[in-house]
């Protein structure tokens, strides 16, 4: 969000934030139309709410319709004289009433899809760590007999009945246009039946100005991201059992919001395997030396990832990626190009990727001159500008 409405105000237009209050948030003068929080202005995930019938009835009210919310920016837009309403994330924090709200108010409307929450009750299309379509095409009932949303029925239920709500009531009708950050998000909207003509497909984008690539690196390996299990970090740490250089150290960046990592650690255990470093969350200055000391990061996903800025950002410090031949990866990564794609869950498959590219430090140096050329000319601001702009204005 701040990445892009830094380079629309750098192209004249006016971009008023509308979000949630939280004490995380950075100040905005804007922050008076803001709604309140689910659990609390300090809590982000679901397992920290608490859960009173205060907080369950917000839930469920901000899963279906929520007034206030729509209340909110309609305020918003009178008062500020909004002509397009973007919209980058409302499901669960905020409520689908944004759409109706602008609607009413005459305003186009906007919508960037950053995973499958329109097709899927998990948004992720996975079912325990396999890849799950039943929804697709079939009932979203399979999303309450499996279980779907944080292994429950009664939170399944309230997610199944609140897409049923939204398909009955046809409030995506409203949209003018859907963005995709990859084609393969598109082409599974197109396939459960969204119109192809309102499907626009703009990849994310990275400012590669202020990042200098460093085509020299340090004996480790990189994983930046959440340590949720369709990230696929698991699979990773099994493989480093089985690379031959046992002096090359994998750090892993990011924190989790589940159990991912008590597991993790306890793999690590049972195989006694001594290369791995957790480096917690990190961001800024202090993230871009650690990606810029790295040999290759990787990407191990176990779900249809959906252009994750991980490969762009380490593409832009001119770093190959080994990741998933899974979902929009393949779109991003190009094998033995700008990176190497193995089997998704497949330790073995990824530990020779790992193992091959270890050994060659020609081929490093290569595929990271061609990724960050693929940033600059494919994943740059000024074109996301110019492909947005046609669509907002």
């Amino acid at each position: 969000m701040f990445a892009i409405k830094k380079i629309l105000e750098l192209n004249d237009h006016k971009v008023i934030p509308f979000s949630i209050r939280s004490t995380k948030n950075v100040y905005t003068e804007y922050a008076k139309y803001f709604v309140s929080p689910i659990g609390g202005e300090d809590l982000v995930y679901f397992n920290e709410y608490k859960k009173n019938p205060k907080t369950i009835l917000k839930m469920i009210t901000r899963s279906f319709y929520s007034f206030e919310v729509k209340r909110a920016i309609k305020k918003l837009i009178r008062a500020e004289e909004i002509d397009t309403v973007y919209l980058l994330h409302h499901v669960n924090k905020l409520s689908p009433s944004t759409i109706s709200a602008a609607k009413k108010e005459g305003k186009k409307i906007v919508v960037r899809l950053s995973d499958f929450f329109l097709l899927c009750p998990r948004f992720d299309f996975l079912c325990d760590s396999d890849i799950c379509e039943k929804c697709l095409k079939g009932s979203l009932f399979n999303g309450i007999k499996y279980k779907c949303v944080q292994d429950s029925k009664i939170a399944s239920a309230v997610r199944v009945a609140s897409m049923y709500f939204h398909r009955m009531i046809k409030i995506y009708d409203q949209v003018d246009y859907f963005i995709t950050p990859s084609l393969f998000l598109k082409n599974k909207l197109i396939e459960f039946g969204f119109k192809p003509d309102k499907i626009v497909n703009i990849p994310t984008f990275i400012d590669v100005d202020n990042i200098q690539p460093n085509y020299n690196h340090e004996n480790y390996i990189l994983y930046i991201g959440r340590l949720n299990k369709e990230k696929g970090v698991e699979y990773l740490v099994r493989a480093m059992e089985h690379v031959t250089d046992k002096t090359l150290l994998l750090k892993i960046v990011g924190d989790a919001s589940d159990n991912e990592q008590k597991k993790l650690l306890s793999i690590i255990s049972d195989k006694k395997i001594s290369n791995i470093e957790f480096l917690g969350f990190k961001s800024g200055s202090e993230l871009h030396k650690i990606i810029s000391n790295a040999k290759f990061t990787i990407v191990p996903s176990i779900w249809y990832d959906n252009m994750p800025n991980v490969i762009l950002e380490a593409f832009a410090h001119g770093k190959p990626v080994i990741a998933s031949n899974l979902g929009s990866l393949p779109e991003v990564v190009e094998d033995n190009i700008n990176g190497l794609l193995f089997r998704a869950k497949d330790i073995y498959h990824l530990a020779e990727k790992i193992n091959y590219l270890n050994n060659n430090m020609q081929i490093i140096e290569q595929l990271g001159q061609n990724a960050r050329m693929k940033v600059e000319e494919e994943y740059n601001s000024s074109l996301h500008y110019k492909r947005l702009s046609e669509i907002l204005f």
